[in-house]
């Protein structure tokens, strides 16, 4: 392993001239991740040790503990001085018994409320890092994960009939050879342009999806094919007269995408599927788009 390692980090110091960047801290760990997961080792690593963010689940997990913790000991002090508070009943005069069921009540409620705002952090913590779950860390935009639950919920109402859906897998060409000619760094950048291409060619309600490295999908919802269609005909014009600058280098883009509408009964894989072909034609027949109908 620590051979790996030191293999990384040279490839790394490599990525950083090319990109002519220094080592800061921030710019070394984002290349040296993506090349850990080029090679398929980032699970293995430890996030202590290296330059990784720790796992979100881990970090929910802790949350999740500190507040079972906190219930446990509350339970404990409100059992513990409720038997005191029945000792001092039996011994105690009225008056006595009531000043001390009024100040156990008071602390009953002191205690209840510190509970409730505990769990509504951790509720809001729970719910901010789900949604971290959702969102593809470089790009900002929904991934693979949150692609399937959207569909699962769109699919629900066209097991009968067909539905104004159209998926769109888009590729960008030759994004390896970018990566490779000029280094990770220059990659993020070129994808973090084109998805502000993307968002700003699309409309709100069309969703966009990182499926994995230089591939994204848009699902156009209660859209006819016809409006997605004229949708990535933009797109693609707009991608293609693009000039992308980064320091001394022009970096020209181009992208191939596979389209899709639904027809009743689809699932997610053979919807994605028919997209997913469709690009494939596209690659194929050197041509921009396909539509698999």
């Amino acid at each position: 392993m620590e051979e790996t390692i030191i293999e990384i980090s040279k490839k790394t110091l490599q990525e950083l001239q090319k990109a002519n960047k220094l080592p800061y801290p921030l710019y070394y760990k984002n290349v040296f991740n993506s090349i850990a997961k080029e090679k398929g080792i980032i699970e293995q690593l430890n996030p202590k040790l290296l330059c990784l963010s720790p796992n979100i689940n881990e970090t929910l997990l802790e949350a999740t503990k500190k507040m079972i913790n906190h219930v446990e000991d509350t339970s404990k002090t409100i059992k513990t001085s409720s038997q005191d508070i029945i000792e001092e009943i039996n011994e105690a005069n009225p008056e006595e018994i009531k000043e001390t069921v009024i100040k156990f009540s008071a602390f009953l409620i002191n205690s209840v409320n510190e509970m409730e705002n505990k769990i509504k952090e951790l509720e809001s913590e729970l719910d901010k890092a789900y949604k971290e779950l959702l969102i593809d860390p470089l790009t900002k935009v929904y991934n693979r994960k949150a692609l399937e639950r959207d569909l699962l919920t769109i699919l629900e109402k066209g097991k009968k009939r067909d539905l104004d859906l159209v998926i769109a897998f888009l590729d960008l060409d030759d994004f390896k050879y970018i990566n490779d000619t000029y280094g990770h760094l220059v990659g993020d950048f070129v994808l973090i342009k084109f998805i502000k291409m993307l968002k700003a060619l699309t409309r709100s309600s069309d969703k966009i999806y990182r499926y994995g490295g230089d591939e994204f999908v848009i699902v156009f919802n209660r859209t006819p094919l016809i409006s997605a269609i004229k949708t990535i005909e933009r797109i693609i014009d707009k991608i293609h007269k693009t000039k992308l600058k980064y320091k001394d280098f022009i970096i020209s883009l181009n992208v191939s995408v596979g389209i899709a509408p639904h027809k009743k009964g689809d699932d997610i894989d053979t919807l994605l599927k028919r997209a997913d072909d469709a690009l494939y034609e596209a690659k194929l027949t050197k041509n921009t788009y396909k539509v698999n109908t």
